[in-house]
C-alpha cells in the first residue's frame, strides 16, 4: 500500500501543478535559443583564457562540463517543447470533439472497432503526455544539476591530483573514466549495485552514511536526491536508468563534437559526428585555413597561433602576426634579460627608443622567419592587438619586392631550450601566392 506523504501540498500548489505548462513552454523556448549560442561563446572564451594563463586538466574539465551542461539542457528542453506541442495539439482536438472517435461515421467492422477501443482514448493520451512532459522537464533539470556538480567535483579532484600524481593528472583516458564513474555514482547506479547492503544493516549504515552525505553535498546531488528516489522507487528502475544513460550518452557525444568544432583537438575527447571522409586530416602544407590569413578571417574567428596579412600578396610589403601565449614567457624571459630589456622608469625619450630596439631584437632572437629557405633579416617587431580577433601578439612587416612570382611558404621557428642546449624548432608554416 502506498505510503501517505508526510507534508500535503497546499491547494494553490496543487492547482499550479496542473497549470505549469505555460511556464514550461516559456522557459524551454527562451533557453533553447540561448543554449544554441553557448558552445561558440565558450570556445572563444577558452581561446582567450588559454593564451593569457597556464591551464591544466581542471580547466579543460570545466570547459567540457560547460559544453555538456548546455547540451543536456538543450536536448531536454527540445524534448519537453515537442511533448508540450503534441499535448496542446491533442488538447485542441479534444476540445473541439470531446466525445473521442465516432465509430459510426467510420463504418469499421466489429473486430476492428473492438481492437481500437482497447487502445487508450483521447483523454488517457492527453494525461499520459502531460505526465511525460512534466517528467521530461524535471529529469532535464536533475541531469543538469548532476552534470554541473559532477564536473565541478571532477575539476577539484584533478586539481588535487596535480600535486600528488602528475601521470594520472595528464591522462585524458583516466579523466573520462572518472567522469563516467562520478556520473554513475550520482545517478545512484553504483550505489545500488555495490553499496545497497551498506544501507540495509545498521552498523554498516552508520559507517557509510557520512560518506554518502559528503558525496551528496560535494556533487550537489542533495538538491535532487529525494526527488530521484521518488522517481526510481515508484517507476520501473531499469527504464529510468536506461533513459538517463541514453540521455547522458547523447549529450556526451554532442559535447565531443562541440569540442572538435569550437575548441580544438583534445585527442580522445574529440569527435566529429558529421564527417566520414578519409583524407581530411592528412599532414600537408598545401592547405588554406582562413585563420592563417588576415584577409580571410570572419567576425568570430580566433587566430590562436599566427597569420599572414593575405593569402595572395600583391603589394611590395606584407606582415605577419604571432599570437602571444602564456607558455612563451619562460623562453622569452632569459632572452629579454640578456638584452637588458627594461619594463619602465625611463628618464628620456631616447632611453625608451633604445629599449624598443632591445625588445624588437629580442623578439627577432626568439622568432626566426623564413620564406621557403631564405631567412628574413632586419625584422622590426611591434606589440599589436588584432583588429578583428582582439588577440594580443607581435606584428612584423617584411618586404616582398624581391620574392619571385608563384607559390611560396612562410615558416616560423622559435627558440627552444632543453636542459643546457638550445635550438630553433619548427613552429608553423603557411602557404601564400606572390603575384
Amino acid at each position: 500500500m502506498p505510503k501517505e506523504p508526510k507534508s500535503e501540498l497546499p491547494q494553490w500548489v496543487q492547482q499550479q501543478q496542473h497549470q505549469s505548462w505555460q511556464i514550461e513552454i516559456l522557459i524551454a523556448s527562451g533557453l533553447i535559443f540561448f543554449l544554441t549560442q553557448v558552445p561558440p561563446y565558450l570556445g572563444s572564451w577558452f581561446a582567450n583564457y588559454a593564451q593569457a594563463t597556464d591551464f591544466g586538466a581542471e580547466s579543460v574539465i570545466l570547459l567540457i562540463g560547460g559544453l555538456y551542461f548546455s547540451r543536456v539542457l538543450l536536448i531536454g528542453f527540445i524534448i519537453n517543447l515537442v511533448l508540450r506541442a503534441l499535448w496542446l495539439a491533442y488538447l485542441g482536438v479534444n476540445f473541439v470533439y470531446p466525445n473521442d472517435i465516432n465509430y459510426e461515421q467510420l463504418g469499421y467492422s466489429d473486430y476492428f472497432r473492438q481492437r481500437m477501443e482497447q487502445q487508450a482514448d483521447a483523454g488517457a493520451r492527453i494525461i499520459r503526455l502531460e505526465h511525460l512532459s512534466s517528467l521530461s522537464y524535471s529529469m532535464t533539470l536533475m541531469l543538469t544539476i548532476m552534470a554541473f556538480g559532477t564536473f565541478t567535483l571532477l575539476s577539484v579532484f584533478f586539481y588535487v591530483l596535480s600535486f600528488i600524481a602528475s601521470g594520472l593528472y595528464d591522462s585524458q583516458n583516466f579523466g573520462i573514466f572518472l567522469m563516467f564513474l562520478f556520473f554513475l555514482f550520482s545517478l545512484g547506479l553504483l550505489d545500488f549495485l555495490f553499496f545497497k547492503l551498506l544501507k540495509r544493516y545498521p552498523k554498516a549504515s552508520r559507517w557509510y552514511y557520512p560518506f554518502y552525505r559528503f558525496y551528496s553535498i560535494a556533487s550537489l546531488s542533495f538538491l535532487f536526491k529525494r526527488e530521484w528516489l521518488v522517481l526510481i522507487s515508484n517507476g520501473k528502475r531499469w527504464v529510468i536508468y536506461t533513459l538517463f544513460l541514453i540521455f547522458f550518452g547523447v549529450g556526451f557525444f554532442l559535447t565531443a563534437n562541440d569540442v572538435n568544432q569550437y575548441v580544438g583537438d583534445f585527442n580522445q575527447f574529440t569527435l566529429n559526428l558529421y564527417e566520414d571522409r578519409a583524407y581530411l586530416d592528412i599532414p600537408t602544407y598545401n592547405t588554406i585555413k582562413r585563420q592563417r590569413y588576415d584577409n580571410l578571417l570572419l567576425e568570430n574567428d580566433k587566430i590562436r597561433v599566427w597569420c599572414l596579412s593575405t593569402d595572395v600578396i600583391r603589394e611590395k610589403s606584407a606582415w605577419v602576426f604571432v599570437v602571444y601565449d602564456k607558455w612563451m614567457d619562460p623562453y622569452l624571459q632569459p632572452i629579454l634579460d640578456d638584452y637588458d630589456f627594461q619594463r619602465g622608469d625611463f628618464k628620456s625619450r631616447e632611453e625608451l627608443y633604445a629599449n624598443d630596439e632591445k625588445f624588437s631584437t629580442a623578439l627577432s632572437h626568439y622568432f626566426k622567419l623564413k620564406i621557403d629557405d631564405i631567412p628574413l633579416e632586419d625584422i622590426q617587431w611591434f606589440y599589436y592587438r588584432h583588429h578583428i580577433t582582439n588577440e594580443i601578439g607581435f606584428k612584423a612587416y617584411f618586404k616582398t619586392d624581391s620574392i619571385a612570382s608563384g607559390n611560396h611558404r612562410m615558416h616560423i621557428d622559435i627558440y627552444h631550450t632543453e636542459q643546457d642546449t638550445f635550438y630553433y624548432r619548427p613552429y608553423r608554416t603557411t602557404a601564400f601566392f606572390k603575384e
